[in-house]
């Protein structure tokens, strides 16, 4: 099976409406070439289930994709609401306190992972439901933060609650988060992508227990908070990846900045050649509706014009009515918004990027050379991915491959932006992978006799990950 011609890759949550084997081949045939397992729902048994319908699924369609697992963190919830929902009136009083296993109320409101008493402040809000319910607080006393109801709403049992105006001092991971580590290890995933990041050393405190594990399982941070906004240049060295995670930054951020930090974190990704996923309300409506809104559709295109190398489904796939319906949208919208892309352009706003390390030097003159001699493929041969990673950052217009002889790699590569992964056999010599990889990808594109193509990897003799040769070769039937 080919992998779609759509460059910028889907990232699909499963959940209820789609884990089923079935659902989730359908989900592969209409375009999500990343599967996001997210614990902050689900046990290690349900989540292991999904994994292997995962990869079964992708045997039968011989295809191959990714697996994202998603760690919770720390996140701040309401405790049970009475009868599961109660609605809240504007200008009404509540209190919020700490929870003690208590039950909320419309007035009085019990939050998990946090004590409010120790971070509100009279004056500062605080934010319900993704920002739906707007409290503002009067006063504290004791352990009691007295507010009042700023814009009502309905609140149902264990929904998140913000306090945006607060310094929330919690770890980006948690006891919990590390054994789900140890089970994502265990279950060999591809990436993991770390909640609330706040600083670089988060992200090396996880990386440290990944490589103790023996494992070398790629970090996407998540940004969501407005800490991370502040040390972003250290998170972006640290990182595999970021996602702009819009639910919880939106509620961190006046959202009339969200827009700006959206592409500004594109570009910072971007520049550094890792990969960009956008998530959150991507086809939000389409939890119900058979049809995205204009508004979406624009958001999307957006999002990809600006440089993302993912955009990512959240509700939509995991509890949705249509979610194979949201993908095949999510990939129409996003192949026509990438007819923007030209090579050139695209150069101008990476800064002279390829002159940061000699990898980047050569796959910048890979792309460019690919140009000049009008090649259909660029093939990069690559034990860990990253040759094809480094192709992608400058994002070619001609079909570009990253074939390897490591389930791994192939999988890792699902998330680069263009990248077609392609799996063959071990071979000895460099020479003879070469040969292969060209069999293959003229094959499956039929590119005709006479024709050049750019070939980019690096020598056996150095560490696998350095980037350092660049062959053009012509295709001689």
């Amino acid at each position: 099976m080919m992998p779609s011609h759509r460059k910028t890759k889907i990232v699909a949550t499963l959940g209820p409406a789609s884990r089923s084997k079935e659902r989730i081949g359908e989900l592969i045939e209409a375009g999500a070439n990343v599967f996001r397992l997210n614990f902050s729902h689900g046990s290690h048994d349900e989540h292991l289930e999904t994994l292997t319908r995962i990869r079964a699924a992708a045997e039968e369609k011989s295809a191959i994709v990714a697996v994202l697992q998603d760690l919770s963190g720390p996140k701040i919830r309401i405790s049970m609401v009475q009868d599961d929902f109660v609605t809240i009136q504007d200008e009404a009083e509540v209190v919020l306190e700490k929870s003690r296993q208590s039950i909320s109320t419309a007035s009085h409101i019990y939050v998990e992972g946090l004590d409010p008493a120790e971070v509100a402040r009279p004056g500062e809000t605080a934010l319900l439901s993704d920002g739906i319910i707007t409290l503002r607080v009067r006063s504290i006393h004791g352990s009691k933060v007295h507010c009042i109801v700023e814009k009502g709403g309905r609140l149902r049992s264990r929904v998140g609650i913000a306090f945006p105006d607060s310094t929330v001092n919690l770890p980006a991971t948690t006891e919990k988060d590390f054994r789900d580590l140890e089970w994502g290890v265990r279950n060999k995933v591809d990436f993991v992508a770390i909640s609330f990041v706040k600083n670089a050393a988060d992200i090396e405190e996880l990386r440290e227990r990944i490589v103790d594990a023996g494992s070398t399982i790629q970090i996407i941070a998540k940004i969501e908070r407005k800490q991370a906004i502040e040390h972003i240049d250290e998170i972006v060295k640290a990182a595999d990846g970021l996602m702009v995670a819009r639910g919880d930054l939106g509620l961190e951020l006046p959202l009339e900045r969200l827009p700006l930090v959206q592409k500004e974190l594109i570009e910072r990704g971007n520049f550094r050649g890792i990969p960009v996923i956008v998530a959150t309300q991507m086809l939000h409506s389409m939890i119900t509706s058979v049809r995205p809104t204009r508004a979406e559709v624009s958001d999307i295109a957006a999002a990809v014009m600006s440089g993302a190398d993912a955009v990512m489904l959240s509700e939509e796939t995991a509890i949705g009515e249509h979610p194979v319906e949201s993908v095949k949208y999510l990939s129409l919208i996003a192949r026509e918004a990438e007819k923007s892309f030209e090579f050139e352009e695209y150069r101008l706003r990476l800064r002279d990027a390829d002159r940061q390390t000699t990898p980047d030097a050569v796959a910048y003159a890979a792309c460019a050379a690919a140009v000049k001699l009008h090649a259909p493929a660029i093939i990069a041969c690559s034990r860990t991915g990253t040759s094809a990673r480094l192709l992608a950052k400058y994002r070619p217009q001609q079909s570009l491959y990253g074939v390897s002889t490591t389930d791994q790699a192939a999988r890792r590569m699902c998330l680069f932006w263009g990248v077609r992964p392609l799996l063959i056999d071990s071979v000895e010599e460099r020479e003879n992978e070469v040969v292969k990889a060209i069999e293959v990808v003229t094959e499956k594109q039929k590119i005709p006799s006479g024709s050049r193509i750019v070939i980019v990897g690096g020598s056996y003799v150095n560490t696998p990950g350095s980037t350092n040769i660049m062959e053009i070769r012509e295709i001689i039937s």
